[in-house]
């Protein structure tokens, strides 16, 4: 499959131009971006993060969770996308994940979790109101009463009402903290989403009007001042709802900026007070729906209530909550035992930040949040609108060489189709496996291992390299079997090679190699395919970096026969390296319709050396293919295709050798030391290009 550079490059010009806001931002490389980011804010306090983003328009989506470790995105939510331009939207975006970042770095999930418990079982954490006023001594008897008598519908609304409180108080406090720790993009986002959140929500004549519940108009008040400082009454109402806010709001400041949770619990418990009149009518419905089998006052809740981000659970798991939501159902986010795995690689949880021993408090100043409407930003955006054209680019390149890939899996398909596998294979089906996408855990796998195969790769090019220079630049070929010209001074070695032969220029290397995996179940056992795949990733970049064309191929049987294109000749991304980590041992193995097609796909290259380097133990395995029938028919294949140019080397790992010479003869290199692998390989690649030369 041959396609230009300059095409390529076109296309994805093409693309970049027609991205979405869900190819954008819900992609895995927005992701990565992302988590970039919040793992610059919570690593220096050994603090780990991953973003994971999705896209959710339905009516009741979230915007963002984290579990403290992973950040849940919501890359669809309804405030992200009220922004007019993309930069704004990114933003935003930052914004949410900063907001995230400062749960994982600033709250203490073990004792959010520990009062919701304790008020859901029916009691004060971390104690009764104390030094309650006249007016709310009633209240608190009545609240008391409910919790003692283990009224269902008042704990139900207590409960439901103090998330939304705690929630409140939180998030200025975790805002505050980390607008002061990073005063960048974190900043920017949070502020801009808190100015445009405020000015989303109704007001409260609106409110009024839609008789919403009396205690939802009372906190979208609160969560206004909160966000904004301010709340919105373009209406010009005038009214109890009102009052009971600016009773409220002393309570919310005193207790904001305080770094110890408690403080804000205490103020949750003392506005329950304040609020207790209001929930009467939420009560109700709560007794209805229990009575009913009904939900209404959990739907009230998600629409009457401003739809905010949500407090963070301690267990390190979604609520039950949250897993309902599509949000965390969308297809990158991971079951229980991914989770684990996650967990137990990533969080190396060392406590929450040390806490600073301090000798008073600065009580200067009045206190209060303030409203800050004439902030001008961060002077980031030149550098967020660089980081939406690097990722749009890539995300272009991703969608442009995936097609490509795509489109060469086809063709592939189709020559599988086209060959004569012989009598033995008579009704086999051969499936061709390429990845068109290769996941970033593929590039971070390969990353980790390849350092020192790497290292022998470039032994090899040493050995190698002076010889193919040689051979591209013609001159004086000495030391030769056989020949027309005789150098007499190599008699004295008496070693039979004492000829010598000029040769002319050559364009290119002329040389393709192919190499073919065994990817059997036997291949597990003695780590067999661990150096299947550490030789195959040695032999890709050592022919890359020569620039000998090489393919690379795994195979089994299933039923079918499976073949894994991970090297291609023609393959554009330059992801081939990464693909090679997929390699793995599965079934069974008819190794000879699988050499068939990579001699056929070698038979197409124009070099004049064709090396086809099989790495196998030797025993093919599959539905009425096995023993010595299956072995004479390896040996005709190889046969068939020497005839026709193809050198064939057997790759043996350490007991394998007798199979493999069974099999294919002397043609056999020894894989078991990767050490000399470098060595034995250099030879028989120098050996292969001096017999060539010589003919």
């Amino acid at each position: 499959m041959r396609t230009s550079h300059i095409t390529i490059k076109r296309q994805i010009a093409d693309t970049r131009n027609k991205l979405t806001d869900e190819q954008l931002f819900a992609s895995p490389r927005f992701s990565a971006y992302l988590t970039d980011i919040a793992e610059g804010a919570t690593k220096r306090y050994k603090r780990s993060s991953k973003v994971m983003t999705c896209w959710d328009l339905s009516e009741n989506a979230g915007i963002a969770v984290t579990d403290n470790r992973i950040i849940h995105l919501n890359a669809g939510n309804f405030l992200t996308r009220s922004f007019p331009t993309r930069s704004l939207r990114a933003d935003s975006l930052i914004g949410l994940v900063g907001h995230e970042c400062g749960h994982i770095l600033f709250s203490d999930f073990t004792m959010l979790e520990l009062y919701f418990q304790s008020l859901e079982k029916g009691r004060f954490y971390p104690k009764e109101p104390e030094s309650v006023a006249a007016a709310q001594e009633k209240n608190l008897q009545d609240i008391k009463d409910c919790l003692n008598k283990k009224d269902e519908a008042a704990i139900k609304a207590l409960s439901d009402i103090s998330h939304s409180l705690i929630n409140i108080m939180e998030d200025v406090y975790i805002e505050s903290r980390i607008c002061d720790e990073f005063a960048g993009s974190f900043k920017t986002g949070i502020l801009l989403n808190n100015l445009r959140f405020a000015e989303e929500m109704n007001t409260v004549q609106d409110e009024i009007n839609r008789q919403h519940h009396e205690i939802f108009i009372i906190l979208n008040l609160l969560i206004q001042y909160a966000k904004a400082g301010d709340i919105n009454n373009l209406g010009g109402y005038k009214g109890p709802y009102l009052n009971v806010v600016y009773d409220c709001i002393p309570l919310i400041d005193d207790a904001v900026y305080d770094d110890d949770a408690k403080t804000r619990f205490d103020a949750a418990n003392q506005l329950l007070l304040l609020l207790w009149p209001y929930m009467k009518s939420f009560i109700e419905q709560i007794k209805e729906d229990l009575k009913n089998d009904t939900s209404q006052a959990q739907d009230d809740l998600s629409t009457q209530l401003a739809k905010g981000i949500p407090l963070p659970n301690g267990t390190g798991r979604a609520s039950k909550a949250d897993k309902n939501s599509s949000m965390l159902n969308h297809e990158e986010t991971e079951d229980e035992e991914e989770r684990a795995r996650i967990q137990k690689v990533l969080d190396y949880e060392e406590g929450r930040m040390v806490l600073e021993k301090t000798d008073s408090i600065n009580e200067d100043g009045s206190g209060g949040t303030k409203y800050e409407n004439d902030f001008a930003g961060s002077g980031y955006v030149s550098q967020a609108e660089a980081d939406m054209h690097r990722i749009m680019t890539q995300l272009a390149e991703d969608c442009v060489y995936s097609q490509y890939e795509e489109e060469l899996t086809e063709e592939l398909q189709q020559e599988a189709v086209k060959i004569r596998y012989g009598n033995a294979h008579q009704g086999i089906h051969v499936k061709v496996n390429r990845m068109s996408y290769v996941s970033p855990e593929y590039m971070e796998a390969y990353q980790q291992a390849a350092l020192p195969l790497l290292l022998l790769s470039k032994r090899l090019q040493k050995q190698v390299s002076q010889q193919l220079k040689d051979y591209k630049s013609g001159g004086k070929l000495d030391n030769l079997p056989m020949g027309k010209r005789i150098n007499v001074r190599n008699a004295i070695h008496n070693d039979g090679r004492i000829f010598y032969k000029m040769n002319l220029p050559n364009d290119r290397a002329d040389i393709a190699v192919a190499v073919l995996n065994d990817e059997s179940g036997s291949m597990s056992s003695f780590d067999r395919i661990t150096y299947a795949r550490a030789a195959s990733i040695i032999l890709h970049d050592f022919c890359k970096c020569l620039e000998i064309p090489i393919a690379i191929y795994g195979h089994t049987e299933d039923y079918d026969v499976e073949l894994y294109s991970y090297a291609e000749f023609d393959s554009l991304d330059n992801k081939d390296q990464y693909r090679l980590m997929d390699m793995s041992s599965r079934s069974g193995n008819r190794d000879g319709a699988a050499i068939r097609f990579v001699a056929e796909r070698l038979l197409q290259r124009p070099e004049a050396i064709k090396l086809l380097l099989i790495i196998s133990d030797g025993q093919p395995a599959a539905e009425g293919y096995l023993g010595t029938e299956a072995e004479a028919d390896i040996r005709g294949i190889k046969k068939e295709y020497t005839r026709k140019g193809i050198r064939f080397i057997a790759a043996a790992i350490g007991s394998d050798k007798p199979n493999i010479h069974r099999i294919y003869g002397d043609c056999y290199l020894d894989i078991t030391n990767l050490e000399k692998l470098p060595i034995n390989l250099g030879k028989l690649i120098i050996q292969q290009i001096r017999n060539h030369i010589a003919t």
